[in-house]
């Protein structure tokens, strides 16, 4: 992800004026622009009116977010006018332990309290820390602003989908003004057949090149003919220039029956290019797959992908997760473990097929909304063997367990798509849901 910005404010009430709070508001500012944070800094508000032209600033910079940082009691006027004027824009209260042990008053601790009921009451949501000014709750603060610039990236988001879910598929369906009234994301529809006439029209030597980045990565060898692998990706040059065309973010196109079952080509190699290229797709018309799919490749600056479960594998202690064959080639441990190959059942189109490289996973879902609020699923994992299975392929040991992460799946009622990205991203992911209201479930 790229540097993100932050508004610093440190809040003091304005009838103390302690030496050690210049030293430490100091060292805050130093060490989280030497983390990379870009930092606007004014001067400590004195007033609410001082407070007003601070958030005024703030926004013309366009930060993504605010810190407040509590290093003695304050004037509650000060901070609920911050927020008031920032309701927008997530925000992190990070408050001192004390400001000094043995004279405990006036205490940042305080300030946290007496500031974070007056903020909530008003509405607004936000993430707290505890702890002095150190490299790790540096780091922490950090990981609020990239979370924050992520919810300012949702925002804007746009999301394409070409055509309408496959048959059957119930919990791919989706209120898009939910969506959008949660998250601000943009859904744009396309038409699945300009998608294929465009493909049709692909110059051959952008399909060509296509199929010679395909061949290179799989190491493992081609099962298919060369003329069907450049046939299949007709479709990259053409996402690639409907992407461009309507700005979009990530997209998902309906890939069975018309594709797959009656013109004998899948999309899947196309898809793991755009993936590996930092477009993420889902299979299937899954909106909400797709925006969890795009959260955790931005989170991770690397691609992700989205799977259903296909298997709970009990003596192994995990739980089999599969697609047909559409994942970014570097999601693979070896080059060697990825061929090209024909769809799995109907034998037709061409699939990028290998098992995941092993290492710690989160696994998340947007669920679709319950109750009128949108619920996000999210679990850690590692990834173990699974070689000699066909597809895209994650064998998966869940936290706690396999029983009992499929137990929750299905007390939750979570849908049947699945995104992964490797590494630890749960932290991140409760940040987010408090930026956004989603519920963590």
């Amino acid at each position: 992800m790229s540097h993100p910005r932050a508004g610093f404010v440190s809040c003091v009430h304005p009838f103390y004026d302690v030496a050690a709070v210049a030293e430490m508001r100091q060292s805050a500012i130093a060490g989280l622009r030497q983390s990379g944070l870009e930092v606007v800094a004014p001067e400590i508000p004195r007033t609410s009116h001082d407070a007003v032209e601070i958030a005024r600033e703030f926004r013309e910079k366009e930060i993504d977010l605010a810190i407040l940082f509590f290093c003695t009691w304050v004037a509650e006027d000060i901070t609920l006018a911050l927020a008031r004027e920032l309701m927008d824009i997530p925000m992190l209260l990070w408050a001192l332990p004390y400001l000094d042990r043995d004279i405990p008053m006036p205490s940042p601790i305080s300030g946290l309290v007496t500031s974070g009921s007056n903020i909530r009451r008003l509405g607004k949501r936000y993430v707290y820390h505890v702890g002095a000014v150190t490299p790790q709750n540096v780091e922490t603060a950090m990981r609020a602003a990239q979370v924050g610039a992520l919810v300012r990236a949702l925002r804007k988001a746009r999301f394409g989908i070409a055509g309408y879910p496959c048959p059957g598929m119930m919990d791919v369906s989706v209120d898009e003004s939910e969506i959008q009234k949660a998250l601000g994301a943009t859904t744009v529809h396309l038409d699945l057949d300009a998608l294929l006439r465009m493909a049709e029209a692909a110059p051959g030597e952008e399909t060509a090149r296509a199929a010679e980045r395909v061949r290179c990565a799989a190491a493992g060898g081609m099962e298919i003919g060369e003329e069907r692998l450049r046939e299949n990706l007709r479709l990259y040059p053409a996402l690639q220039e409907t992407v461009r065309r309507n700005k979009l973010d990530g997209y998902c196109v309906r890939c069975w029956p018309e594709l797959r079952d009656q013109r004998k080509i899948t999309p899947c190699a196309a898809h793991a290019l755009m993936a590996e290229d930092g477009v993420p797709s889902t299979c299937e018309v899954d909106l909400t797959a797709l925006i969890t799919t795009w959260i955790l490749s931005r989170l991770a600056d690397a691609p992700a992908f989205n799977f259903d479960i296909t298997g709970y594998l009990e003596q192994e202690g995990a739980i089999q997760l599969a697609h047909c064959g559409a994942a970014a080639p570097s999601l693979a441990a070896r080059p060697e473990d990825i061929r090209i190959r024909a769809h799995m059942r109907t034998g037709t189109g061409a699939t990028v097929e290998f098992p995941f490289k092993r290492g710690g996973v989160t696994l998340a879902k947007l669920m679709r909304p319950t109750k009128g609020e949108l619920q996000l699923f999210a679990a850690r994992g590692e990834v173990v063997e699974s070689e000699g299975v066909r597809g895209s392929v994650a064998a998966v040991r869940p936290e706690p367990s396999a029983r009992a992460f499929l137990d929750r799946v299905m007390r939750l009622a979570v849908e049947h798509h699945f995104a992964l990205v490797y590494g630890d991203w749960m932290a991140e992911l409760q940040m987010l849901c408090e930026f956004t209201g989603l519920n963590l479930a």
